[in-house]
């Protein structure tokens, strides 16, 4: 049999019938998986001429071939016969017939019941299907096995040791239990990953998205529905329910007010039966609510199945294991994405990632869920105590007890096991099947994470269309909407009535001639590209450990120059407003951004191993580690501390600065260009000195009535905190050179026709934003604090981590008594000053720089807005070093080269991602090109477009530029002639 697509699904398609007439187990239906995928030769001379007409004779031949197998790999030899089935459930049912007159024959009946039972346990464990009514039956018989026990048992143990055969049936029992549990947590947070195909129609509407958070909600919390109250200040409560799906106000009474205030808040609790702020939404008849009250919010989430939400909810279990930080997450998307899918236009691949990004926090806190049954389970036949606990705190406990310990970086938890006894084989096998079932449960969480990281990168890809498929032929995920070009192409079928009535099975989406095409061509496990008027598409086979996991499809489509066609479009018509305009026009930027990098990468490929893929928006920050570190525990991410707490300067007993006898000389006038170098200055006094001259030549002084000793207080401070870590570049020389060269721009600004964008005001914001941006840096990378699980990406949740640590660390100075430089400022000011700042800061987070430089790019004519000048300013100051005379320039570089190489050499040590720009920079051809990468792609391209605003008073910048570039380009071309010369 040719391995094509179409005999693959048939195959399968065949063996899975074959397990559902229970003619094999699991383990037989595994060697076929096995065989199949490794071409064995027996087994495709069976299968040679698959075909619709032959099925029942190609599974007799399947049946023969697993009899023939050696026993060791066949696991169980069966009486193989020539007929459709072999004996079934019903058939053995039908066996026992219990007749009370025939009171001698009970004894008999009742161990054919029980080899019954077994025969069902057995093939639940095996994970086969069960037809329901007969799994019914066994269920009852288990409820009242359990129930019998429970009367005749005080103890909470409920089987003595000394008892044989009911120990052994409670556990078997207990096994089949802990399989259920298993299989139907990870059904339940598997689904969530399929809930964004509703966003890739076409027609996607707001009931798409409202319909899509229902399902979320169901998927993940296991709620019906959802209610929220907002408190405003007008002593309203506003109120929205899925129910209704409208936003409501409600009058804020004492009764109400009283019951929020015994509301606890950032915990989960349970709404009373009588709650007077439950009976102001609509009758639904729910039987439990629970609410979580956070940032003046009152969330709440209903559900009308009491004990499946008790048993498979994360609400129920969120306080113990310090999940609510993931239920805030979701609740506050939930409200956001509501509001603004009702008022504005919505993104669905936006929505689309941050599913993603919500369902892979709840499938890591899935397994909580697990734990917790496994402790119910645990329960019904062992007195147990749960704890949460150190690992080094087991060494103390007694040794008569079993411990099983589940561990998390939040939460370690602990069963202390009363009267197990592990040299008894049935005590061993349970305390085995808790440890496989969590073992395998973890590995079902990672499959998630690098779904999920794989999902992440085609969505955000414009250039690619990915359909991926499962081992059946359905549909598994799909990139974003289907260009209408490549729709129409190749005929495809995609529509969300296919959804909801699952058709969505790769024959049902694609022509015949697709389809054809595919199991034609498709052969080994080999990319192979097929091409269709005149559009190409590529199929590759998923392989997991020699067994076939599906298939996926993967169009490209040239959607060079759309954006800017769409936009010319847009602005020669007069139907839209301004509003409108200004919301469409910021979604082709951001369109047009990602499809600019996309392409960049792709034409450029230095630059993926240059430092200017740091800047890459799309960079993958959560790497799988390196394969020798992957099974050592001692490995485990170390949390890099990183504190912004105030403390006293190691420079409050240097020399004072009498800042009233600093006077403006003439060499002060080198400040004002872009030729001022802080390496020529070696004093500390000195550079002090550079941060007054810049407020003193920009009257912040006379303006804002500085107070001198406050102002000497705050640059030692700041000093002392940007050379606290000893860092080859992000050091204090380098907060003033982003300072100096904020001020050069300035100076420049003031010059053209756009002068009065950035009043004093702003300017003296900008000073001390630029002075501070990089203060209290680590010398690592927002990708390393990533890595590391370092205290600040946690506590900025991997977002701009870094940027936000500098902007908090500024002003936490600034708010120090003896260095606050405020202090003459008005409370309005106080505020505006600090958003400006942190906007400002942010503004230097290297990820967001080409969505800075495509809003700058696009601006409007009548541009006025001096938040994005002064971000862009920053942005570009925080180049300043780069963009110096090339003697200069290079000194930079060495330093910030320095500092790539330490957090190499040190991520290789602590088994993290070792990022490849940053190898191999001692060698000169190695620097070389990552310099020019850098400056070509990053560095001139932000300076060629302020130049163009500051009306082309920056050529002799990109002068300097362009001279480095060549600079780096020699070295590089010499290092490789000497190579050359070497072989």
């Amino acid at each position: 049999m040719n391995q094509q697509l179409g005999s693959y699904v048939k195959f399968f398609h065949i063996i899975r019938e074959l397990g559902d007439s229970f003619q094999i187990d699991s383990k037989q239906k595994q060697i076929l998986k096995v065989n199949f995928t490794i071409k064995d030769k027996k087994l495709m001379t069976i299968l040679n001429d698959l075909n619709d007409e032959d099925q029942e004779e190609i599974k007799f031949s399947l049946l023969n071939y697993l009899n023939e197998l050696p026993k060791e790999k066949q696991g169980v030899s069966r009486q193989m016969k020539r007929t459709r089935s072999s004996i079934t459930d019903v058939d053995l049912i039908k066996g026992i017939q219990f007749d009370e007159t025939k009171s001698h024959d009970s004894v008999t009946d009742m161990e054919k019941a029980f080899k019954l039972i077994n025969h069902f346990y057995n093939k639940k464990k095996e994970g086969q299907t069960i037809n329901p009514k007969i799994n019914q039956i066994f269920e009852n018989i288990r409820n009242l096995f359990i129930q019998n026990e429970s009367q005749q048992n005080q103890s909470p143990i409920l089987l003595t040791k000394g008892s044989s055969s009911p120990t052994m049936d409670m556990n078997l029992l207990i096994e089949s239990d802990l399989l259920d549990s298993y299989k139907n947590i990870k059904f339940q947070f598997a689904n969530y990953m399929k809930s964004h195909l509703l966003l890739m129609d076409e027609n996607v509407s707001y009931t798409t998205i409202f319909n899509l958070l229902r399902e979320l909600t169901k998927n993940l919390l296991n709620c019906d529905h959802f209610s929220f109250f907002n408190l405003n200040s007008n002593s309203e409560l506003e109120l929205y329910q899925t129910k209704t799906d409208i936003f409501d106000q409600i009058p804020l009474d004492q009764s109400i007010t009283n019951e929020i205030a015994s509301f606890p808040q950032n915990k989960i609790f349970r709404f009373p039966l009588n709650s007077i702020l439950c009976s102001k939404l609509d009758s639904m008849n729910y039987l439990s609510s629970y609410g979580l009250y956070s940032n003046n919010i009152i969330f709440i989430y209903h559900s009308k199945q009491n004990k499946q939400l008790d048993s498979g909810s994360i609400l129920k279990i969120a306080n113990d294991y310090q999940l609510i930080d993931e239920l805030k997450n979701m609740s506050m998307f939930l409200i956001h994405t509501i509001q603004n899918a009702k008022v504005q236009f919505f993104s669905p691949l936006s929505i689309a990632d941050m599913i993603l990004d919500l369902g892979i926090s709840f499938v890591r806190a899935s397994k909580f869920i697990l734990i917790e049954q496994m402790y119910n389970i645990l329960s019904q036949m062992f007195k147990i105590d749960k704890l949460q606990t150190d690992q080094q705190e087991i060494s103390i406990w007694d040794s008569e007890s079993v411990y099983i310990v589940f561990k998390d970086y939040q939460v370690t938890v602990c069963f202390r096991i009363y009267q197990m006894n592990l040299q008894k084989q049935s005590d061993q096998r349970i305390y085995s099947e808790v440890k496989h079932y969590y073992e395998k449960y973890l590995r079902f969480i990672r499959e998630c994470f690098d779904k999920s990281a794989f999902y992440k990168f085609f969505l955000r890809s414009n250039d690619s269309l990915v359909f991926e498929f499962d081992k059946s032929g359905h549909l598994l995920f799909l990139s974003r909407p289907i260009p209408k070009q490549i729709k129409s192409n190749f005929n495809i079928q995609f529509n969300s009535h296919m959804i909801h009535n699952n058709q969505l099975s790769y024959n049902k989406i694609f022509d015949q001639n697709v389809v054809s095409n595919i199991e034609n061509y498709l052969q080994d496990h080999n990319w192979k590209t097929m091409k269709d008027n005149e559009k190409q598409y590529e199929i590759f086979l998923k392989i997991e450990e020699k067994t076939y996991k599906g298939f996926a499809l993967i169009f490209t489509e040239n959607t060079k120059g759309w954006v800017k066609k769409q936009f010319k479009q847009l602005e020669s018509g007069n139907q839209l407003d301004s509003k409108i305009k200004a919301k469409i026009r910021k979604q082709l930027i951001q369109h047009e951004t990602i499809n600019f990098v996309n392409k960049l990468e792709e034409n450029n490929p230095d630059v993926k191993n240059s430092v200017a893929s740091l800047y890459m928006p799309l960079q993958q920050l959560i790497l799988k580690r390196t394969k020798s570190n992957q099974t050592n525990q001692q490995d485990q991410p170390k949390i890099q501390k990183s504190d912004i707490e105030f403390k006293k300067s190691k420079f409050a007993n240097i020399e004072e600065l009498d800042l009233n006898e600093f006077q403006l000389e003439n060499q002060d006038d080198l400040i004002d260009t872009f030729d001022f170098n802080i390496m020529d200055l070696t004093n500390q006094k000195e550079k002090h000195r550079v941060v007054w001259v810049i407020l003193k030549k920009n009257a912040i002084f006379d303006d804002f009535h500085l107070p001198y000793e406050n102002l000497q207080n705050f640059i030692k401070e700041i000093e002392y905190h940007y050379n606290i870590n000893n860092n080859p570049y992000h050091n204090y020389d380098h907060g003033i050179t982003v300072m100096q060269t904020a001020h050069y721009f300035c100076k420049e600004l003031e010059q053209t026709s756009k002068n009065t964008i950035i009043d004093n005001f702003n300017k003296f914001i900008l000073m001390i934003s630029s002075f501070g941006h990089d203060v209290g840096h680590t010398g690592r990378t927002n990708v390393f604090e990533i890595n590391s699980l370092s205290d600040l990406a946690i506590r900025y949740h991997d977002k701009s981590v870094l940027e936000q640590h500098h902007a908090a660390l500024t002003i936490q100075i600034l708010k120090y008594p003896q260095c606050n430089i405020l202090i003459n400022l008005n409370q309005t000011q106080f505020r505006n000053f600090r958003k400006g700042l942190i906007s400002n800061i942010l503004s230097t987070d290297m990820t967001e720089h080409f969505t800075l430089l495509k809003d700058f790019e696009n601006r409007p004519k009548n541009f006025n807005d001096s938040k994005i000048l002064s971000g862009y300013i920053m942005h570009a100051s925080d180049f300043g070093g780069a963009g110096k005379r090339s003697n200069i320039s290079v000194k930079w570089s060495q330093r910030v080269n320095q500092e790539f190489s330490i957090q190499y050499k040190l991520e290789g040590e602590l088994g993290y991602p070792q990022q490849p720009y940053m190898k191999d920079l001692h060698i000169p051809q190695v620097m070389a090109k990552s310099e020019v990468g850098f400056l070509k792609v990053i560095v001139r391209p932000c300076y060629v477009l302020l130049s163009e605003f500051l009306e082309g008073r920056l050529k002799h910048c990109i002068g300097y530029i362009d001279d480095t570039i060549q600079y780096w380009e020699k070295i590089g071309k010499k290092n490789e002639e000497q190579q050359q010369q070497k072989q």
